[in-house]
């Protein structure tokens, strides 16, 4: 008897513990590098960071049609002329108040919230979800929408003297539309 009760509870713990690590492979926390609605291209560095049971993705850095960094947090040159105050695109948390939906099918968790357009000012509803290593956004206007894939980034793609570390202190400024 005692052996059956330790095989009942070492599958338990085996089952508990792979559900737990299905879970955190498809968060959507970390570094993605947002692409070209039309090409592969990397167009930015994104966090998406979680603060106060709400996630949210800033802009890192963006980059050139080579690929090379040509604005980051640091080196802040593009401004959101769409944005209330043009403030620089890198540093600005374009997606917004997204939190995790009640229902999602399936066994990948779906989160739903706001991306804004820097440049044009245009507000969107946004659903972000996990597909392999990708994370998917999808801006939608009405029943009209379009999924956009974003590559996993890793720490060796953030700006020269940023570390992951200083993620865990970013305090969401939502921008407003024009």
């Amino acid at each position: 008897m005692k052996g059956l009760l330790f095989i009942l509870s070492s599958v338990f713990f085996v089952l508990l513990s792979s559900s737990t690590n299905v879970e955190e492979e498809k968060d959507i926390t970390g570094l993605w590098k947002s692409r070209d609605q039309h090409s592969a291209k990397p167009r930015s560095l994104v966090a998406i960071y979680k603060y106060q049971d709400m996630y949210y993705g800033r802009m890192l850095a963006t980059y050139d049609d080579n690929g090379n960094i040509k604005d980051s947090i640091f080196e802040q040159k593009g401004r959101a002329t769409g944005v209330v105050g043009h403030p620089p695109y890198c540093g600005m948390d374009f997606v917004y108040n997204v939190q995790k939906m009640r229902y999602s099918r399936g066994n990948t968790p779906k989160y739903k919230g706001k991306i804004i357009d820097p440049e044009k000012g245009r507000v969107y509803n946004a659903k972000l979800w996990r597909s392999g290593n990708d994370l998917i956004l999808r801006g939608e206007l009405w029943i009209f929408g379009k999924n956009i894939p974003w590559y996993k980034a890793s720490e060796s793609d953030l700006p020269k003297g940023f570390s992951m570390s200083e993620i865990k202190d970013f305090v969401p400024v939502v921008p407003k539309a024009l």
